[in-house]
């Protein structure tokens, strides 16, 4: 049973839906941050396959910090990628809520969220990051938009979402890209924006600007620099500073 519409991005929208599961007993509610993520009709081949292959890959996690694969349909169009519903949102966004009004980079007051909060946080989406290591996998985008919170209250779970990206590498230590694919340049260390190679050591390097991310609460890696400035900046030997109330210890 359709809901109603969550959002819409470059690669389909994102519905809220019922859906009564025959091996349940009661209706439960699902769907997600790809949830009834659809794939337009309008399509190509090649966005068809990476739609599927997401999905494949998506089924082959279990943990409870990945977003839950439910099923996939593709009987007709528009294609659907059920997933559970995480309805605390997005982290990037959850961040920027929960900044008191007047706080700035400085730290001028102090963040509605504790740092145990932001660091259990943290520590979600490390498990997370575990897992998919432990399973042959690099996820390429690990960042705060990508990341899902069950709820905005203090029993909150953050899990990993947004598989668009990721690579199978069991066979391989290294992913390399070809093609003009957008990149997100501000998580990404020099050998992935200039030589398009990927490893899991990569999504160590993603993780760290997530952390960035979460003791900011939800500012923008590198302010005022664009990409460009960003990639001669970082393989200069650049690095971002430490917010202001990040604790000594991170």
């Amino acid at each position: 049973l359709l809901v109603g519409r969550m959002s819409q991005g470059a690669s389909g929208k994102i519905y809220i839906n019922y859906l009564k599961n025959q091996a349940f007993s009661n209706t439960g509610k699902v769907t997600m941050s790809k949830s009834n993520k659809t794939l337009p009709a309008l399509t190509t081949e090649q966005a068809e396959l990476d739609f599927l292959m997401e999905a494949v890959i998506m089924s082959k996690f279990q943990h409870p910090n990945i977003v839950k694969f439910i099923g996939v349909c593709f009987e007709c169009h528009p294609r659907y990628i059920i997933l559970e519903l995480l309805e605390g949102g997005d982290l990037k966004t959850f961040l920027r809520e929960m900044r008191p009004k007047s706080m700035s980079l400085k730290g001028t007051m102090t963040p509605s969220l504790t740092c145990i909060d932001l660091l259990k946080i943290a520590i979600d989406i490390a498990k997370g990051c575990q897992h998919l290591e432990d399973k042959h996998f690099i996820h390429r985008d690990i960042a705060a938009r990508n990341c899902l919170l069950t709820c905005k209250g203090p029993n909150r779970k953050c899990k990993i979402a947004d598989f668009g990206m990721t690579k199978d590498i069991y066979r391989s230590d290294y992913y390399k890209k070809g093609g003009k694919a957008m990149l997100p340049i501000k998580w990404m260390p020099p050998e992935a924006f200039l030589d398009g190679i990927f490893s899991t050591k990569t999504d160590v390097w993603s993780f760290g600007i997530l952390l960035w991310e979460i003791f900011s609460m939800g500012y923008m890696p590198y302010p005022g620099r664009t990409n460009h400035d960003v990639m001669q900046y970082v393989t200069s030997g650049g690095r971002l500073e430490a917010p202001q109330q990040c604790p000594p210890v991170m």
